[in-house]
């Protein structure tokens, strides 16, 4: 079995990019109102996510909201939580009617300066009512402006990462949109997010006061691989515990596109420690001039790897996937 564990709803519906054009105009009057989609809209959408897996030979998804839209910095406490149950209730219907193909992974209603703790009771009704198997965190809810968001090491974050434990789920460190002009939202803010994440968090206590605590780290890690010796030296200096032991506390996706920058990052982790991905639909549809593919289209590179044995390659394809997450059913 190969799990692709990064998937967005990039081709959902133009009806929500209406619904949120609908509750951006009333957000001094902020209700939850009703998306008007059907299941067979729903299923035309998907048909190129379903083509691509079966060409791919890719046999589950483990399928979220767009990440660019999860719209955290805009409006209040209660618009979050309303664009975000719907996108998630959305999610959940995809996942209904197709189960063999797409395990649902929600997004939380984050907003700037407010505790993580608002966010449980979304979370709570995602996993235990709906049967969502994980959920994908905002590290920089702001957008890079006031409010900033503290560091994933700070206690603010201890509340999400104690019912994550509790619900034996994994929680993917995804970023959202940035409102820093300089940054370009895929091509710099998420690799800018995905490394500092990793940073923060072996600098931090997190993984001595939440052991079995399981965060996923995507598109390989950011620049982390290959700044792999600048982080040993900035721990040996601080007298902190090897960074090639602190890192091993968290899992990295291989949404990297190339197959030696997924060699180092396997050499570096593990194979123990690699899952899978495309991000399908996401940043790298595109296709690459000298080979005439997908840039997205990654399931020869792997099995490309010499070095990987067969153990690895089961253990990323599909084994880790599964250990992580362990309330999925395949």
């Amino acid at each position: 079995m190969i799990i692709d564990v990064h998937a967005h709803y990039t081709q959902a519906s133009p009806k929500l990019e209406a619904f949120r054009g609908r509750q951006i105009s009333n957000r001094n009057r902020p209700s939850k109102g009703k998306l008007n989609i059907s299941d067979e809209e729903i299923a035309r959408s998907l048909e190129g996510n379903i083509r691509q897996m079966r060409e791919r030979r890719i046999d589950r998804l483990m399928f979220s909201p767009r990440a660019s839209g999860m719209g955290h910095d805009f409006g209040n406490e209660l618009v979050s939580r309303y664009w975000t149950e719907v996108n998630n209730d959305l999610i959940g219907r995809v996942c209904k009617l197709f189960p063999e193909q797409f395990s649902p992974v929600c997004q939380l209603p984050q907003t700037p300066g407010v505790s993580p703790s608002n966010c449980l009771e979304e979370l709570d009704r995602c996993v235990n009512e709906l049967g969502f198997v994980g959920c994908n965190i905002n590290p920089d809810v702001s957008g890079s402006v006031e409010p900033f968001t503290p560091s994933l090491g700070d206690e603010w974050w201890y509340p999400l990462w104690d019912k994550l434990v509790a619900l034996d789920i994994p929680g993917t460190i995804h970023a959202s949109s940035t409102l820093n002009p300089a940054l370009h939202v895929n091509g710099s803010h998420y690799v800018n997010m995905d490394t500092a994440a990793i940073v923060e968090l072996c600098f931090s206590r997190v993984f001595d006061d939440f052991p079995t605590l399981k965060l996923i780290i995507p598109h390989g890690g950011g620049a982390i691989p290959y700044q792999w010796n600048r982080h040993r030296a900035l721990h040996a200096r601080s007298g902190l515990r090897p960074f090639e032991e602190a890192v091993r506390n968290l899992y990295f996706d291989m949404a990297i596109y190339d197959q030696d920058c997924m060699e180092l990052l396997v050499r570096k982790v593990g194979s123990d420690r690699v899952l899978f991905a495309t991000e399908m639909f996401g940043t790298a549809q595109a296709i690459d001039p000298r080979t005439g593919k997908c840039f997205d289209d990654t399931v020869e590179m792997v099995e490309g790897i010499s070095s990987l044995s067969a153990e690895d390659r089961a253990n990323i394809f599909e084994n880790n996937a599964r250990r992580l997450y362990s309330r999925a059913r395949f």
